[in-house]
């Protein structure tokens, strides 16, 4: 028995109904549109699973960026330090 595939269009039209919180549920939305309601659970869960990924990155880019920032920040300050520590040893 060969699986059927649906386009992407109509996993995302399925998700986002789900998602919208029309009162859609997931028994429902798989009866209107002919898929299994395991089919439309896996792809409400998987949409759920990217979403929070790509914020994780999100956070974890911005984070590293900050990071960087800093970084830059306390190796300018180090090197005037250097600098400073140079004149006074002169003198």
């Amino acid at each position: 028995m060969a699986k059927e595939r649906f386009s992407d269009e109509v996993k995302e039209t399925i998700v986002r109904l789900y998602n919208n919180g029309n009162g859609k549920e997931i028994k429902d939305l798989a009866i209107e549109y002919g898929v299994p309601q395991s089919t439309v659970r896996y792809w409400v869960v998987g949409k759920k699973k990217r979403a929070e990924k790509s914020k994780l990155k999100s956070e974890s880019h911005s984070e590293l960026e900050q990071i960087k920032k800093e970084m830059k920040r306390l190796k300018e300050e180090n090197d005037i330090l250097k600098k400073a520590i140079t004149i006074f040893a002169k003198n």
